[in-house]
């Protein structure tokens, strides 16, 4: 599965150039990463009392997608200057 993974991307990025691959990244990195704060928000509204950690778990699933943007952003500008 792994190997099937791997080669896929390398096709897709070999066959692309890097302005429209990191787009479509950037692309699928904000949808879910907007997704994800409405579920956040949409939690905060209906469970207000409980636990916080169970709120605090879209906090720990925004960090990656948020690391992967500011990659993503710093990359293209990179490219441009």
């Amino acid at each position: 599965m792994s190997s099937a993974l791997t080669k896929t991307t390398l096709t897709f990025l070999g066959s692309h150039s890097f302005v429209r691959a990191s787009g479509w990244v950037a692309v699928v990195v904000l949808t879910l990463l907007i997704i994800l704060l409405v579920e956040k928000e949409a939690v905060r509204a209906v469970v207000r009392s409980g636990p916080p950690s169970a709120r605090r778990i879209f906090d720990v699933a925004a960090l990656p997608l948020l690391l992967t943007l500011a990659i993503v952003v710093i990359q293209r500008f990179r490219v441009i200057g």
